[in-house]
């Protein structure tokens, strides 16, 4: 069975599960790997473009332990002071269109047109 990868360059949907959202408990963001990094066993260095995050800090680096790896997604708890889970998949305009009330109608694939307008 084939698990999904992280490639760098390329744009996922996530979610991150939090406390510290309040009632929320969750936040959506477009993702675009920059680098990932194998630590040994399941941990791994996550350096990513954060879009749904405020400009200037957009930059991230998440130290993570993967909970689950599948064909569909990963699920995985980031390993620093304030843990936090993320889930990683891939993106869609679906997403977008359902999270960000964007009209994303285009020709161009998902990846294309968030390198485009992000």
């Amino acid at each position: 069975m084939s698990r999904l990868s992280l490639k760098p360059r390329y744009w996922y949907a996530a979610e991150f599960y939090d406390e510290a959202f309040g009632d929320e408990l969750r936040s959506y963001s477009p993702i675009k790997v920059n680098n990932v990094i194998p630590k040994g066993g399941r941990k791994f260095h996550l350096d990513f473009y954060h879009a749904n995050y405020p400009s200037g800090v957009q930059n991230k680096g998440y130290d993570l332990q993967t909970i689950e790896r599948n064909k569909h997604f990963i699920f995985a708890q980031s390993l620093g002071n304030s843990p936090r889970l993320l889930l990683i998949y891939p993106i869609t305009f679906d997403w977008l269109n359902q999270h960000f009330n964007l009209d994303t109608r285009s020709d161009l694939a998902v990846h294309e047109w968030l390198n485009l307008n992000v």
